[in-house]
């Protein structure tokens, strides 16, 4: 994420830019911006995060995970990494992001978060802009950005969510996942103007239970 290559975090940018006015599309974007996001928590969010990571790593793609989930971080467990520093420590002042940023299986980069710390849970404007200008500077381009996010609604939640430009809900069958994941993609669309959604219906027995998934979200989403 180079200042030489803007429009890597360009699409995190135009977040700070969103509310009140339109925002221009970049042209021909040289990375793609992919939030993975949930109502519910416990749904594999963060493992369909690490695998689609490692999967895109194996065909030759440069991949950054952004652990967004900034009380409850869990990539670097499910990845089997122990990494010296977190996102904390950039919020503080403690570290850059290049100083924080590790290297996972098949050279997935990493950029971890804390556990267990409240501080940063809801981050202010200023917090937001420096992440932005951080990411503008790493002297690095990556072909895919993915943003772990934390489950809920909370101002995080959607502040990561708006700043990608495709949002990957994931949900299970589970009848209390399934109106938590409708009740996030309710406030993206109302309160953020985001219409477009992707879905990944995780721990079904066979694919006509995540069509069935698929088609009552839908439908209620029509409604």
């Amino acid at each position: 994420m180079m200042s030489r290559n803007p429009d890597q975090a360009g699409t995190l940018r135009r977040m700070h830019e969103h509310q009140g006015r339109a925002t221009a599309a970049l042209q021909m974007p040289a990375t793609r911006v992919l939030s993975v996001t949930s109502g519910k928590g416990g749904v594999g969010k963060t493992a369909v995060v690490s695998n689609v990571a490692v999967s895109l790593a194996r065909l030759g793609k440069k991949v950054l995970i952004i652990d967004a989930d900034l009380g409850l971080a869990n990539v670097d467990v499910v990845l089997g990494i122990s990494p010296p520093y977190n996102l904390n420590h950039f919020f503080s002042g403690e570290c850059t992001l290049a100083e924080i940023m590790v290297e996972g299986p098949h050279g997935v980069k990493i950029l971890p978060a804390g556990s267990g710390v409240q501080q940063f849970t809801h981050l202010d404007g200023q917090l937001k802009m420096r992440l932005i200008d951080a990411l503008d500077t790493l002297d690095e381009h990556f072909d895919v950005v993915l943003i772990d996010t934390e489950a809920g609604i909370s101002d995080n939640v959607t502040y990561f969510n708006v700043a990608a430009q495709d949002i990957l809900i994931v949900t299970t069958p589970e009848p209390t996942a399934i109106t938590d994941a409708y009740a996030l993609m309710k406030l993206l669309s109302t309160q953020y103007h985001q219409k477009r959604f992707l879905l990944a219906v995780n721990a079904i027995r066979n694919a006509n239970e995540g069509l069935d998934v698929f088609e009552k979200l839908t439908m209620v989403s029509g409604r």
